[in-house]
């Protein structure tokens, strides 16, 4: 018995993985747009501080929304900063109790605009060129 078997249009095939190595670099600057937007929109500045517990008379500095940003590690990646000391204990995923409940927590709130992304890397992948 002899089986035999091969890759149809391996040229073909071979062109297409080509085009999509390419693809996170076609991507980025989308990417870029989108952590930019979404630093600005939904993490940057006072803007998005909850509001003080009743009674509070904290003067509040600035400093935790002041503090972000985003980084790009490579093409196609991304990462939202806040060098804050604090800012851990206030929107990280090992809130301190007082903020717990309160504030929002920085990695849910971005994942709330992943649909976003998605939405708008889609669009973009329907103007992938054709090679």
């Amino acid at each position: 018995m002899k089986l035999e078997f091969g890759v149809e249009n391996a040229k073909e095939i071979a062109a297409a993985l080509a085009l999509v190595e390419n693809l996170p670099v076609y991507l980025n600057p989308l990417m870029r747009e989108w952590a930019g937007r979404t630093t600005s929109t939904w993490l940057w500045g006072m803007k998005n501080y909850v509001s003080p517990p009743p009674g509070s008379t904290y003067q509040r500095t600035g400093e935790l929304g002041n503090s972000w940003g985003y980084h790009e590690l490579g093409p196609g990646q991304f990462s939202f900063d806040n060098m804050s000391d604090h800012a851990q204990m206030v929107v990280g995923e090992d809130q301190a109790w007082m903020h717990r409940g309160r504030w929002w927590q920085a990695a849910e709130r971005i994942d709330e605009h992943i649909v976003e992304l998605a939405l708008l890397l889609t669009e973009q992948l329907n103007k992938w060129p054709q090679g």
